[in-house]
C-alpha cells in the first residue's frame, strides 16, 4: 500500500480537501495541488486546523491552515517550507508535514493503545515511545530536529519522553 493511501484510510473524514482557485493552483507544485485538492490535509492533529480557504498572505506566502490558537500555517512559495506566523519551522514540505502528522497520530491512536512497547504509563515505555516518534520523524526528514527553530517536534518528542503529555 502507498503512503497516500495509508493517510488516506488512517485519518478518513479528519482530511479536509479542497478546491483550488486557478491563480493559486499556478503558485504550487504538482505535488502540493494534489495534497491540498485530492488527497486533503488532517485536521485537528496536534493544533493545526485546515478547514479555512487556502489564500494568498503575499506574493511568496499562502495561509494552507491555522493553529487553534489563531497563528498562521504558512506554505513558503519560494522555499517551499511550512511555518507558524513564518516564525517556527513546522515542515521542509507539504508532503512531509502530512506524513509527520500522520506518524505523530498513528503514535497515540494506533501504537499506545495497541501497546507496542507495553503500557504507556508503565516501566519507562514512554521513553520507547518518544525514541519511536523520533525514528520515524527522521526517517521522513533527517534534519528535522536541526530545523526545529522553534522546538515543535522536539518538544514534542521530550514532552513523550518524560510522559508528560498522555
Amino acid at each position: 500500500m502507498i503512503i497516500e493511501n495509508k493517510v488516506i484510510e488512517h485519518f478518513g473524514s479528519n482530511l479536509i480537501i479542497r478546491a483550488i482557485e486557478f491563480s493559486l493552483s499556478q503558485k504550487l507544485t504538482k505535488e502540493e495541488e494534489l495534497i491540498i485538492s485530492s488527497i486533503g490535509l488532517p485536521s485537528n492533529i496536534l493544533n493545526f486546523e485546515f478547514v479555512d480557504n487556502i489564500s494568498l498572505l503575499s506574493e511568496s506566502e499562502i495561509i494552507i491552515g491555522k493553529t487553534s490558537y489563531n497563528s498562521n500555517i504558512i506554505l513558503n512559495l519560494k522555499s517551499r517550507v511550512i511555518t507558524r506566523d513564518n516564525e517556527i519551522f513546522i515542515s521542509k514540505s507539504l508532503k512531509n508535514l502530512v506524513l509527520q502528522l500522520y506518524t505523530y497520530d498513528h503514535l497515540w491512536t494506533i501504537d499506545i493503545p495497541e501497546k507496542k512497547f507495553g503500557n504507556y504509563r508503565e516501566d519507562s515505555n514512554h521513553k520507547k515511545y518518544a525514541k519511536y516518534l523520533e525514528i520515524e520523524l527522521l526517517k521522513i526528514d533527517s534534519d528535522l530536529f536541526k530545523n526545529d527553530n522553534g522546538y515543535l517536534w522536539g518538544s514534542l518528542v521530550e514532552d513523550i519522553e518524560f510522559g508528560i503529555v498522555g
